[in-house]
């Protein structure tokens, strides 16, 4: 492995030194650490009103987004929006997680229904349910966005209940023809079975399942059919992202047992709510 420490230079609201850790497994990859808190901003953002998505002002690392396109489907009860990022060349599509997170924990069954897009694969049958309620009309949105900005990259995220709407969807957006693609998602709850979480993990090149030290969201549903997909950057108590391998590394989030809704709170020193990316200075 190799220890790198990065001074990282953010805006006046905050400056830190970000340390993290690399496995060199092959190619040595590295945390994109600029699209994640693009990223993670965002998708705190999504918590603000969906009738303030297109009228709020995008502070810190989510200044500078222009959204277009706002999904508030509450028989689904998904709430989304669609924008650019003109300084990424970035399309982003961020989902919104649940608004009373431990009711949803609390309540989270384990039915799985058949997945079509690959053998033997199976999901969470409430996460595709609403994914797929959503889907057609995001799509439509993306390539509209994509149609004036061909050379855009498009970034799927979430947070929670969020994280696994992002991972269905940027496999559909994908099959769609919309590339290049990558996902980054924070706290996501596992959405599948082995076969899916195999196949899915080999589908999507370009995949960052973020989780926080002793976050819950990522041990459930805890059945055994249950598996998440690979890709995962695991950020620990000291705030040091580690790349982790395989489906369930036991160096990351699926060492604890104990945990707790306050690690899935707040994700790379950030708290996943409306008000810590609207009070911000910057």
């Amino acid at each position: 492995g190799l220890l790198l420490t990065k001074l990282v230079n953010m805006p006046s609201f905050a400056l830190s030194v970000v340390t993290f850790f690399l496995c060199s497994v092959g190619a040595l990859a590295s945390f994109d650490w600029k699209t994640a808190n693009t990223s993670v901003w965002l998708s705190a953002g999504a918590y603000c009103e969906t009738n303030t998505y297109m009228s709020r002002t995008y502070k810190g690392y989510s200044a500078g987004f222009v959204p277009a396109y706002v999904i508030d489907d509450k028989g689904a009860d998904v709430q989304a929006y669609i924008g650019t990022m003109p300084s990424q060349s970035s399309i982003y599509v961020v989902f919104r997680g649940s608004t009373s997170i431990q009711d949803w924990v609390n309540n989270l069954d384990a039915v799985l229904t058949t997945y079509p897009r690959c053998s033997g694969c199976e999901v969470h049958k409430g996460f595709y349910k609403a994914q797929q309620a959503v889907i057609a009309t995001i799509t439509g949105y993306v390539q509209t966005l994509k149609s004036k900005n061909p050379s855009y990259t498009v970034v799927v995220t979430g947070h929670s209940l969020g994280a696994a709407m992002a991972t269905l969807t940027a496999i559909d957006l994908k099959e769609s023809g919309l590339s290049p693609l990558r996902m980054f998602n924070f706290g996501s709850p596992r959405v599948g079975n082995d076969e899916f979480a195999a196949w899915a993990s080999t589908y999507l090149t370009d995949r960052n399942r973020i989780t926080h030290y002793k976050d819950m969201v990522p041990h459930v549903p805890m059945h055994e059919r249950f598996t998440h997909i690979s890709g995962e950057w695991y950020q620990d108590n000291t705030d040091v992202v580690h790349q982790c391998s395989g489906y369930e590394d036991p160096n990351c989030s699926y060492q604890w047992n104990l945990t707790n809704i306050d690690d899935h709170m707040h994700y790379l020193t950030l708290y996943m709510g409306c008000d810590a990316v609207s009070n911000s200075l910057a």
